[in-house]
């Protein structure tokens, strides 16, 4: 199995996907081995020539960083990766991963893989590694990408999920390691799926909308075997962790009941979240929480999907602060329904919101099974859906501009040092590796504001 996602802002993301399809795995008898660029096990091709296996898994986190005003795009270093190991071996190369689950047709095309793997990887790659091994047809398997003997790309059909987790991670102690000191929050997974209907959102087409829980007991669990291997704390990776309030106590009272010694974060949505309950989280460990807030404007909001309103984030926010929990808020400008009103009325009710910290973001990436895809995709523009893969396409509202933008975002944060504009400065990404030496840990991100602070104070 082959990690290829090397994107380090703010940190390097821990391959949690894959220490899941390691765990199917191993249950389902096969023997496995991680290749990881920061795992210190050479290279790609040394690892493949020392362990000759019998199938090759590459994983693709993310299609690139979403960014208008600096796009980045992931999908080439894939192609590379398999033109690079056709040579070497006679393996089947399977390619699979949220990035892929996206454009999979597109990206089997592209990559020149045998095979892929839609969606959650765990059972469906342990059914296509079986097929292929007893020499049985792959066309019938759902959720399997494959090419016919013309060559032709097809993609079975995805069975709606319905049952929770099949299998428990797999972490590699060599990777946590690595991964801790490269100053990588490790994930934890409460849950999967999204019944929300955000309209730029892909998470629904990944993990599908319908949410299956793991209890209390088993996330504790988990937490607890990574607390034995050094980790002090953790990200729940959750697309939400508050889609269900007896989902959030039932796992706080678990992790107070076990007494770990663990921090968290987590991702919340402004709405429904009582001070209780927020309370409750701080008791069992939450430190940090991010809320996909996107916008303080009431009808941009209606028109991105939120279910929720300005209100809602105002009474979270100084909860937040009352309880000293640190918190930051993502803002998506230019996306439908934005207007130059709309956003100076953003950047004032921003001003308000007591000890928040804020990531900022130009425009909308046009992702597959998105409502904005409908909006503003290929049948709205006449191109080819691989068009929106090769070169990332971004839905900005007009008159808007990404340069009108960024320059009015970049005044705000010349003056507001609790704000981002795109990636972290480079200053803050040493010297959160400076503060990981010295055994700081947690997201880091409010260190940010200190340093630009300081660095406006300099200039």
């Amino acid at each position: 199995m082959i990690n290829l996602n090397r994107y380090e802002q703010p940190y390097p993301v821990y391959p949690l996907g894959l220490s899941y399809v390691d765990g199917a795995l191993r249950a389902a008898g096969f023997e496995t081995r991680l290749w990881d660029s920061y795992a210190g096990r050479g290279t790609i091709e040394e690892c493949l020539d020392a362990f000759q296996p019998d199938f090759v898994g590459l994983s693709l986190r993310n299609i690139d960083n979403a960014q208008s005003h600096n796009p980045l795009s992931f999908v080439r270093d894939l192609a590379d990766c398999c033109g690079r190991l056709r040579p070497r071996t006679r393996a089947p190369l399977i390619v699979g991963g949220s990035g892929f689950s996206v454009f999979p047709k597109e990206l089997l095309e592209l990559t020149g893989a045998d095979y892929g793997v839609q969606g959650e990887g765990e059972t469906v790659l342990v059914e296509l590694m079986a097929a292929l091994r007893d020499g049985r047809g792959v066309e019938g398997l759902p959720g399997v990408a494959w090419r016919d003997a013309e060559g032709a790309t097809h993609c079975n059909a995805r069975l709606a999920v319905q049952a929770g987790f099949t299998a428990e991670p797999a972490h590699d102690p060599v990777v946590l390691k690595a991964y801790a000191a490269h100053g990588s929050l490790i994930g934890v997974q409460t849950q999967r799926g999204c019944p929300l209907k955000c309209c730029y959102c892909a998470y629904p087409l990944i993990e599908g909308r319908r949410s299956r829980f793991r209890s209390g007991p088993e996330v504790a669990e988990e937490m607890s075997r990574l607390a034995a291997e050094g980790v002090r704390y953790t990200f729940v990776v959750d697309s939400v962790f508050n889609t269900r309030d007896d989902h959030v106590v039932e796992v706080c009272e678990a992790l107070i009941k076990a007494g770990i010694d663990m921090e968290w974060e987590c991702f919340l949505r402004p709405r429904g979240v009582s001070r209780e309950l927020l309370a409750l989280m701080r008791r069992a460990g939450l430190r940090h929480v991010e809320f996909g807030s996107d916008s303080f404007c009431d009808p941009v909001l209606a028109r991105y999907g939120k279910s929720f309103t300005y209100d809602d984030v105002r009474r979270i926010s100084e909860d937040a602060a009352a309880l000293d929990i640190k918190y930051s808020h993502f803002l998506i400008f230019g996306g439908p329904g934005e207007t130059p009103e709309s956003v100076e009325e953003t950047l004032r009710r921003a001003e308000t919101l007591p000890g928040a910290f804020y990531f900022a973001t130009i425009g909308m990436r046009i992702y597959p099974g998105t409502a904005l895809w409908e909006q503003a995709g290929p049948g709205a523009t006449g191109e080819r859906p691989e068009d929106f893969l090769g070169v990332p396409r971004f839905y900005l509202e007009p008159p808007l501009t990404v340069e009108s933008l960024y320059s009015r975002l970049w005044k705000v944060r010349e003056n507001a040092h609790n704000w981002v504009v795109g990636d972290p400065p480079p200053a803050f990404v040493a010297t959160m590796e400076k503060l990981r030496k010295r055994g700081i840990r947690g997201p880091l991100w409010e260190y940010i504001e200190v340093l630009q602070r300081y660095a406006g104070a300099k200039g």
